[in-house]
């Protein structure tokens, strides 16, 4: 006779049965966490075909037993990657917050759904409100306390999935100010084409998305100049608020305050007194930056941020709390009123459903309580002094990069992230003469990329150190053959506050062991490429692979 089948319910189980499963699965996270269920690699790594081969399979009818459902979740955290592995270098998502974690475990049992306070979520809709007052604090915004509360049009912000979602409100929220009538007759009512500014280069994917979701069109994003450190040039910005082309009103600036490629932060006051002297709502995608507002000693990085009308931080980027945690923040807290789905209640201090003034979402989970753990947990003077650890790891890593040899780091870095080439010393003595020849320097620009690329993944087959790729423009000539095209880059983000002396030495040699491997090869290439008479091969960089390349 077979097994009967598990009860699928908490309610239909004894609670020492329960507590065993449960326990279980908190045993196999935390086995991979400790890198057991990985081999103590960063990934195993395996093809999409190879995955699809070892996990799908036809719509389950029978069921399975607990421990064959235990084994199969195991086998889904052997195949993947962890971002919490301080040899994980693509992306600062570490995600590995004991108290968010703990939080995140709670948030499930609790199942409370914040679209509203009665019969839904009374203690998550309180919790989430004293959270956003905290971020508008820390952001520089004037912010009443709870205790103050004047209803749903005096909070200002919301939680949202992702830094993507963020920027989308703000843009959302930033249109209806300007241009109230949208509401009600669309975007046909405006008389003009609305865009919004911002610098090429150092954007998030996120504006091209919402341009064309919010029914701007790509013809509604103005693109301004990018300094050679990966920065919004103000110059540029000010020429195109004076001067903006014939038909268009630019109705956004975008400041970047740790762009999503070298973390770049941009002149945020320079930005402010631009905007304010031509009347234009100041966005700041901190969803990067956004960490350093917990240092005293970092902070002044994003001087200016107080006067941005409005601000996206992602916790889930450098704040060590896991996936999805993003916030969309605003300096007049009102202007989130025009999307109340019940605009007489948003200003009623009874009323505490959150739902009511959410775009775009309806139901959702408590997933603010993590990040609320985590300062509850730490204090902002304990979050502070993680991120500046994290600074200055990532000091001695670039260190490393700089010591091999083998890199060559395109223009510089304001904080956990930058980006560079593969280009050993040998190779780029090798190819000096190539520099005097242009019609040479397309094919040098494509020997770049594809060993960079080939570097990049091999070191992410191997499991052993995961660098981010994508493709970025070398604004400030760091490699001599121009600021225009793109190139194959690897990105180094530290998110971890402290990588141990012996992995460190470790990263170091899977660097070595790789790069003396690719050298040889690479300078047969160059040699070739200068002695050749076959046409040049200016192979296109533009691949997206990696976080960045988004």
């Amino acid at each position: 006779m077979p097994d009967p089948q598990p009860p699928a319910l908490l309610s239909n189980r004894p609670r020492d049965d329960s507590r065993r499963m449960l326990h279980r699965a908190v045993d196999l996270g935390l086995d991979f966490a400790s890198g057991e269920l990985r081999d103590h690699r960063v990934l195993r790594h395996a093809t999409v075909g190879q995955l699809i081969d070892r996990l799908a399979g036809p719509i389950p009818h029978a069921g399975t037993s607990d421990d064959q459902l235990m084994d199969s979740l195991a086998e889904i955290a052997r195949w993947s990657i962890s971002q919490a592995d301080p040899r994980y270098l693509a992306f600062p998502d570490t995600g590995d917050s004991i108290a968010a974690l703990a939080a995140d475990i709670v948030a499930t049992f609790l199942n409370q759904n914040l679209i509203a306070f009665d019969r839904s979520a009374p203690a998550a809709s309180v919790i989430e409100a004293q959270l956003i007052i905290w971020l508008r604090e820390l952001i520089g915004y004037k912010a009443a306390p709870l205790t103050a509360y004047q209803g749903l049009a005096s909070l200002g912000g919301m939680w949202t999935s992702g830094g993507n979602m963020s920027n989308h409100i703000a843009i959302a929220a930033a249109l209806a100010h300007t241009y109230p009538e949208v509401r009600h007759s669309g975007l046909r009512a405006i008389p003009e084409q609305p865009v919004i500014l911002l610098a090429g280069g150092v954007e998030h994917f996120s504006y091209l998305a919402a341009a064309q979701a919010l029914g701007l069109g790509t013809d509604g994003l103005l693109w301004a100049d990018a300094t050679p450190d990966f920065t919004s040039d103000p110059a540029s910005i000010a020429g195109l608020l004076a001067s903006p082309p014939p038909g268009k009103r630019i109705f956004m600036v975008v400041g970047v305050a740790g762009n999503c490629r070298t973390t770049g932060i941009d002149d945020l006051q320079a930005l402010a007194d631009l905007c304010a002297q031509h009347g234009v709502w100041f966005h700041v995608d901190a969803c990067h930056g956004g960490s350093l507002l917990f240092s005293e000693k970092l902070k002044v990085q994003l001087a200016g941020i107080e006067r941005a009308d409005s601000v996206a931080l992602d916790p889930h980027k450098g704040l060590f709390v896991s996936y999805p945690s993003s916030y969309a923040l605003f300096r007049d807290p009102t202007v989130l009123g025009p999307f109340a789905r019940y605009p007489d209640r948003a200003d009623d201090p009874d009323c505490f459903d959150l739902g009511l003034i959410t775009p775009f979402y309806g139901s959702r989970g408590f997933e603010s309580l993590k990040l609320w753990a985590l300062m509850t947990h730490q204090g902002t003077e304990g979050i502070g002094r993680l991120v500046e650890a994290r600074q200055a790891t990532y000091q001695r890593m670039v260190d490393l990069l700089e010591r091999t040899g083998s890199f060559r780091i395109l223009g510089t870095s304001d904080f956990y992230r930058c980006a560079f080439v593969f280009l050993p010393d040998q190779v780029a003595q090798a190819i000096q003469e190539a520099y005097n020849r242009p019609e040479l320097h397309p094919a040098v620009r494509a020997l770049v990329s594809r060993y960079t690329a080939a570097f990049a993944d091999r070191l992410y087959r191997s499991g052993t150190v995961v660098f981010d790729l994508f493709a970025l423009q070398d604004l400030a000539d760091r490699i001599g053959l121009g600021t225009t095209a793109k190139y194959q880059v690897m990105g180094m983000c530290v998110g971890h506050p402290y990588i141990p002396d012996d992995i460190e030495r470790g990263i170091e040699q899977a660097i070595l062991d790789h790069s003396q491997e690719l050298t040889a090869a690479m300078l047969t290439d160059a040699h070739a490429l200068l002695t050749t008479a076959a046409p040049p091969d200016d192979g296109a960089a533009a691949d997206v692979t990696g976080p960045a390349g988004w």
